[in-house]
């Protein structure tokens, strides 16, 4: 990953396939040197540790984000001094770690008498970490500990954030939130199939399983008697077969028929026009007017990276459309609904119009294919080309507003704003840019469509996705909410792995035209 992401990002990434195991490690600030190596030195072993970096102010809601740590991790270290065992916020992750289940290891890095130690921790065996232990060795006790019977506890992980998150909304009895399918069937194999000495399941984990099971028979019943009614035709054989065809028929013939833009209207298109293939919940899109620009940063830029060498002229031949704002969770939940896109963790920040994050290259690829499916047309991610061009609008300078980051242009760590450096906030919260879109800058990095190219030699000058490079490694535009300024340049660059999720990735998207009426 991109060493300007990975020094801000602070939850871990995962990928959709064989992801790595997440540990969360609890301290004491005055213990941060060695936390800071043990995390660096779990990460050199194929983990991704994490450690909570900010300080607590006066009045702020605390418990809320150190409980999405707590929730995405597969394990949590808890690193014992004198100072964490006097810490209240310390007491409270170690209390909170078991609410949640989760597995719990103390690491102790500086002796504290058995007195002193709280039952909860008295009872567990420790990993020694102190200056006169061999840190390597103590290092392997502790990965084989976190890797023990890890595929039932990655399971644990996962089907806490579902649960936690449907119990937040006050445990519906429908809804996308529920488990179905395999996913139904494989929390149920988990339930059954817990390993000794691994943590129970909680209550809230029990009660969200047995939700989805009573919600998939109540669709079944209901799913038969619809087909017993309307037993005619292909819809009607292709539903009984398959009950996500009926959700997604269901979803084009209410939501996105009525809306679809015939070819006439297409054509005649202007610059800055806006239209949406949806009744609701899917991405307005605005059309962004053919043109040139130059692409990459000059040699004078405050900030910029090799990487962004060489300058060079880009023409977009014609117009094409970009989602006026990022994609925000209800459009990204619209897709669970149906089951054309994965459930995805808010971190605690929120649904609704905030920007949906937590996804990944592939799960972007996930919602443009089942958009593209809905509407008929085809929506896909920005190209790089395009990315840029859409961010400057027209603009030469480091940022499109100007050659200072300034004040309350965007969402970052230096932006300016009451919120910086803490969240994300619901899309358009900040004014638009000379072609109508609106965070290009900030809030959250947006995946692009191409591989990652070290540097600009024969990239391509039409606009188009730059074919080859690294593919496994895709590009992410546009830096973030808890990113610095230089960060949100136009010109700026990175990447990360295309299975990679993080509380600051997100997406927008991108849909080719028909050519104007002459």
């Amino acid at each position: 990953m991109g060493a300007a992401i990975a020094a801000k990002a602070e939850i871990p990434r995962a990928s959709t396939a064989e992801r790595k195991t997440r540990v969360f490690i609890s301290y004491s600030r005055k213990d941060s040197i060695f936390s800071n190596r043990l995390v660096d030195a779990l990460n050199a072993r194929g983990f991704e540790a994490y450690l909570d970096k900010k300080d607590i102010l006066p009045g702020e809601p605390w418990r809320e984000r150190l409980e999405a740590l707590i929730l995405s991790a597969d394990a949590v270290g808890v690193v014992i001094s004198p100072d964490s065992i006097a810490s209240q916020v310390c007491a409270w992750e170690v209390e909170r770690t078991e609410e949640l289940q989760k597995k719990l290891l103390p690491l102790v890095h500086r002796s504290v008498a058995d007195a002193n130690l709280p039952r909860r921790l008295a009872r567990l065996n420790y990993i020694f970490l102190r200056e006169e232990d061999d840190f390597d060795a103590g290092l392997t006790t502790f990965a084989v500990a976190i890797e023990t019977d890890i595929a039932w506890i990655r399971q644990h992980t996962r089907i806490g954030e579902l649960a936690q998150r449907w119990d937040g909304a006050g445990r519906p009895a429908v809804g996308g939130r529920l488990l179905r399918g395999e996913e139904l069937t494989d929390a149920e194999t988990w339930l059954l199939t817990s390993p000794k000495g691994a943590p129970d399941p909680t209550e809230v984990q029990r009660a969200y399983v047995q939700a989805s099971r009573v919600l998939a028979r109540s669709q079944t019943r209901r799913l038969r008697g619809l087909l017993g009614a309307l037993a005619f035709g292909v819809v009607a054989l292709v539903g009984w077969l398959n009950q996500s065809y009926v959700l997604e028929f269901s979803y084009w013939l209410t939501t996105v028929w009525p809306w679809e833009l015939t070819s006439e209207a297409e054509r005649t298109l202007k610059p800055k026009d806006s239209f949406r293939e949806c009744a609701r919940n899917c991405p307005e899109m605005i059309v962004v007017p053919a043109g040139e620009f130059m692409m990459g940063s000059p040699a004078t830029e405050m900030g910029r990276d090799k990487n962004e060498d060489p300058q060079h002229k880009v023409t977009f031949a014609s117009p094409f459309a970009v989602s006026k704002f990022e994609v925000t969770f209800e459009q990204w939940d619209a897709c669970v609904a149906v089951g054309g896109c994965i459930a995805t963790s808010d971190s605690g920040f929120g649904r609704g119009k905030q920007p949906v994050i937590n996804v990944s290259w592939d799960d972007a690829q996930q919602y443009v294919a089942w958009f593209s499916k809905m509407t008929g047309r085809t929506y896909r991610l920005l190209s790089e080309a395009e990315w840029e061009y859409a961010s400057r609008a027209g603009s030469k300078t480091a940022y499109p507003w100007g050659d200072a980051i300034g004040k309350g242009n965007a969402n970052c760590d230096g932006c300016g704003g009451e919120l910086d450096g803490r969240r994300p906030v619901p899309v358009g919260s900040f004014a638009a840019n000379a072609f109508g879109l609106h965070d290009m800058d900030g809030n959250v990095w947006e995946w692009c469509e191409d591989g990652w190219h070290p540097d600009y030699q024969s990239a391509p000058q039409d606009g188009s996705v730059w074919q080859g490079g690294d593919l496994s490694r895709r590009v992410l535009r546009g830096g973030s909410w808890n990113g610095d300024p230089q960060l949100l340049r136009s010109a700026k660059r990175d990447w990360d792995i295309p299975g990679s999720r993080n509380y600051n990735f997100g997406f927008r998207v991108a849909r080719t035209l028909l050519p104007p009426t002459p």
